[in-house]
């Protein structure tokens, strides 16, 4: 069993010689206290190597640029999403759901997308359906107006057997005209006809002349729809006469 080692014992200088060179006196080193043994009585180990350091935790990624852009991408789809609903502002959102996909909001901005491009079909053929809607209507009222039927009366009294009368008709468009020579009077003609639109030009003419032989008097009345609108009176031998009224509607001033 091994001494052990007291306070200044071997305190004389030594040599110390390794393999046959002289390194010089070596001093002994002063003890400062005993030293004692291990429980094992072994002598501590000399040159233990140092553990490896553990190595830290990997830095972590703050991320910040991402979630920027994710919330960027989910404000524009959400924009996008709420615009599909709303006419003519949804025909923009499908471009704003492309900025919003690209960005990376993938499931709101497709969904936004798919919705503008319904709802902008939707809408186009509900517009479409009222104007055409609205277009009919319009031909329907114009129609009705067109339609309207009214009364015409030429009239021409007087003592005259040997008359001449020309009368003419001008509405919706149309012109007509009727003679009648060496006719006795009087002369009662009635006519239907149409009196188109509002804005329709209407124009009504009747003139009569007496004959060579006939001296009294020759007289012309017009009547639209129950109104007298024009009439005249002459005497004599060729005595004319002649009465016009014209108008929009079938409705007529004296001219």
């Amino acid at each position: 069993m091994p001494r052990p080692f007291a306070v200044g014992m071997d305190r004389e200088p030594k040599t110390a010689v390794i393999r046959g060179v002289d390194l010089g006196t070596v001093e002994p080193t002063p003890q400062r206290g005993p030293t004692r043994m291990s429980s094992s009585n072994q002598p501590p180990a000399q040159n233990q190597p140092y553990p490896l350091p553990v190595p830290g935790p990997a830095p972590v990624k703050t991320g910040k640029r991402g979630n920027g852009l994710g919330i960027a991408a989910l404000i524009v789809g959400g924009f996008a999403l709420v615009g599909a609903f709303i006419p003519i502002l949804n025909y923009i959102a499908g471009f704003v759901g492309l900025v919003g996909l690209v960005l990376g909001s993938t499931i709101v901005s497709a969904i936004a997308i798919v919705l503008s491009i319904i709802l902008a079909i939707t809408y186009t053929a509900g517009f479409a359906g009222l104007v055409s809607d609205a277009v009919k209507t319009t031909k329907a009222e114009s129609s009705a107006a067109a339609i309207k039927e009214v009364s015409v009366v030429y009239e021409v009294n007087g003592t005259a057997t040997d008359a001449s009368i020309v009368y003419s008709t001008y509405t919706a468009g149309t012109n007509g005209t009727e003679q009648a020579t060496g006719q006795a009077l009087p002369f009662i003609k009635e006519l239907t006809v149409t009196a188109g639109s509002d804005t329709d030009f209407t124009a009504f003419s009747l003139i009569a002349t007496n004959g060579a032989e006939d001296t009294g008097s020759v007289s012309c009345k017009i009547t639209v729809d129950g109104d007298v609108v024009a009439e005249q009176t002459s005497t004599g031998a060729y005595a004319s006469v002649s009465c016009s009224a014209s108008g929009v509607d079938g409705l007529t001033e004296n001219k």
